[in-house]
C-alpha cells in the first residue's frame, strides 16, 4: 500500500549569535528582524579607541616648569633689601642641572632689582628630574629712587630657550624721609657730648677712593693725650645712625694731631665696638644712606682732653 504524498515541507535554519530560529511556512521571515551590525559577517570588528600605549604620563616637551610658589616683595624701602625665593617643579622630560644650563632667569634679561646679573644658578650639586621641586633664593635690593619696579623670573635652558610660569611682582619703593637729628634725643653708644661747647667747625665730609675726610679747624688746636702707650690723639670722630625709629650716635676711630682723613672702611661695626653696630651685627654703611657725622674732643673711652665738638654734617653714602 503506498502512502500518499504528503505536502511539501519547507523549513529554513538561521544561525546568528543572537540564538537559532526554525521557520516554517506559517513563520515567515520578518522584514524587521533584529541583527545587529556585529551579527553580520561582513561587518569588521569595532575599533578600540583606548589606544593606551603605556606613555600618557610621559611629558612630550623636554622642557616644562611649573611655578609652585614664590616669595617676591610688595613693597620695599629705598636701599632696601629682601630675601627673594621661587619655588619650581619640573614637568617636562629632561633634568635640571647646572652643567646642562638650567637656571632661573630675569625677564628679557633685565630686572630693576638685580642690579647687572640676570640669571640664578643651580648649585653644583643639585639634580632637578621630572616630578620633582628645586627653591631658587636670592636677593633683591631696591634703588635708590622711589616708585614702582617689576621683577619677573621664569626658567631658562641656555642657548635654548626660555619656559615655564613667570613669578612676577610689582614692588613699590619707596623713600621714607629721616627725622631730623637732635643731638638731645640720640642713643650715645660712647660718651654723652650733646652738652660740650660747639666751638669747632666741620666744614665739610667727603668719601672718596676708600678714604672718608672730615675737615674740621681745630685738627691743630686740641692738646693731645698718649693712648696705647705711644699714640697721640686728640679727638675721636662720630658718625649718628638712624635705625629702628631712633638716631644712634657712635665714635669710631681716633685723630691723630693735624689728621683729618681715615680709611672710609673703619666706618663699620668692627670699630664701633658696641651693639647693635658692633663686629658681630657687620654693620657698614649702605649706599644711598643719609647718615650725619661730627668730630668731638676725646670721648671713645674715659681719656679727655677738651670737652668740645664741632657742627655735624649729612653724608649720603656713595
Amino acid at each position: 500500500m503506498k502512502l500518499p504524498r504528503s505536502a511539501p515541507l519547507v523549513a529554513l535554519l538561521i544561525v546568528g549569535s543572537a540564538g537559532c530560529y526554525t521557520l516554517g511556512d506559517a513563520d515567515p521571515v520578518p522584514d524587521d528582524a533584529d541583527l545587529q551590525p556585529s551579527d553580520d559577517p561582513e561587518d569588521p570588528p569595532a575599533a578600540d579607541d583606548d589606544d593606551d600605549d603605556g606613555d600618557d604620563d610621559v611629558p612630550a616637551d623636554p622642557d616644562v616648569a611649573t611655578v609652585v610658589d614664590f616669595h617676591l616683595p610688595s613693597a620695599l624701602p629705598c636701599d632696601g633689601s629682601f630675601d627673594a625665593e621661587v619655588v619650581v617643579r619640573n614637568d617636562g622630560r629632561a633634568t635640571w642641572t647646572r652643567d646642562d644650563g638650567y637656571k632661573l632667569g630675569a625677564v628679557d634679561d633685565s630686572d630693576p632689582l638685580f642690579g647687572d646679573r640676570v640669571r640664578v644658578r643651580l648649585g653644583p650639586d643639585d639634580v632637578v628630574p621630572p616630578g620633582s621641586e628645586h627653591t631658587f633664593s636670592f636677593v633683591l635690593q631696591a634703588p635708590a629712587e622711589p616708585g614702582t619696579y617689576r621683577t619677573d623670573w621664569r626658567m631658562v635652558h641656555e642657548a635654548v630657550g626660555w619656559f615655564g610660569d613667570v613669578a612676577a611682582a610689582d614692588v613699590a619703593v619707596e623713600c621714607p624721609s629721616l627725622p631730623p637729628l637732635d643731638l638731645g634725643d640720640v642713643h650715645w653708644l660712647h660718651s654723652d657730648v650733646s652738652g660740650w661747647d660747639e666751638v669747632a667747625v666741620l666744614d665739610s665730609v667727603t668719601v672718596s677712593g676708600g678714604t672718608i675726610c672730615l675737615d674740621y679747624d681745630h685738627a691743630d688746636v686740641w692738646s693731645s693725650v698718649i693712648i696705647g702707650g705711644d699714640t697721640a690723639v686728640v679727638g675721636n670722630p662720630w658718625i649718628f645712625i638712624y635705625e629702628d625709629d631712633r638716631w644712634y650716635g657712635a665714635t669710631w676711630e681716633w685723630l691723630r694731631p693735624g689728621q683729618t682723613c681715615k680709611n672710609a672702611a673703619s666706618v663699620a661695626g668692627d670699630h664701633i665696638k658696641r651693639a647693635p653696630f658692633d663686629a658681630d651685627s657687620g654693620w657698614t654703611p649702605t649706599s644711598g644712606q643719609t647718615y650725619y657725622f661730627m668730630v668731638s674732643g676725646l670721648a671713645r673711652f674715659s681719656e679727655r682732653n677738651a670737652l668740645e665738638r664741632t657742627n655735624v654734617v649729612e653724608v649720603v653714602w656713595p
